[in-house]
């Protein structure tokens, strides 16, 4: 039997983020992950009628991503980075692992946990992610030593790490900080 609109409508916004990462690792361009990702949702909204179960969505919405990501590279006459069959094989199956892990759930710690961060370094995890500049841009953006903002978000990334599965699994019961001085 096949899945009803709705439940591919909500599937695809529950599982956004997961979907975008998988894209963004093979394209590692935002707007054009964002590109893809609405291709892929069109294409599930309109292949509705083959698909058996949310089972069957999840693993579909993986192998389209894989083929529209690369599809897209072609047309915009890139080459993946260094991502052979093989690296990809292995990128869906650790991402098929993560199906039913609730990533708003996740979502939602991240950006609690990246309230607690500093000024400075928000900063320096906006710069480096949300504009996608590269450490050594950051450095000389913040007119510090590109050692000094790589060992800042090492450290940044430890802590959210640590703070975000405080919040979905619970406290360390060594007692840590949630986020400690990033």
């Amino acid at each position: 039997m096949a899945v009803e609109h709705d439940t591919v409508v909500r599937t695809l916004l529950k599982e956004r983020a997961k979907v975008l990462a998988y894209v963004w690792a093979i394209v590692r361009d935002n707007h054009l992950a964002e590109d893809v990702y609405q291709d892929v949702s069109i294409a599930a909204i309109n292949k509705r009628d083959e698909i058996e179960s949310v089972d069957h969505l999840l693993g579909w919405l993986r192998a389209a991503a894989r083929f529209k990501s690369l599809e897209a590279l072609r047309k915009a006459r890139r080459q993946p980075m260094t991502f052979d069959d093989d690296v990809l094989d292995m990128l869906e199956g650790a991402w098929g692992d993560r199906d039913r892990d609730d990533a708003g759930e996740r979502l939602d710690a991240l950006k609690s946990c990246m309230e607690k961060l500093t000024p400075y370094t928000r900063r320096l995890v906006e710069l480096r992610y949300g504009l996608g500049m590269s450490g050594v841009d950051v450095a000389k953006y913040v007119s510090r030593d590109v050692r000094t903002v790589y060992m800042a978000l090492t450290r940044t990334h430890n802590s959210l790490r640590e703070c975000v599965r405080q919040r979905i699994d619970g406290p360390d019961p060594s007692g840590e900080a949630e986020v400690a001085g990033a």
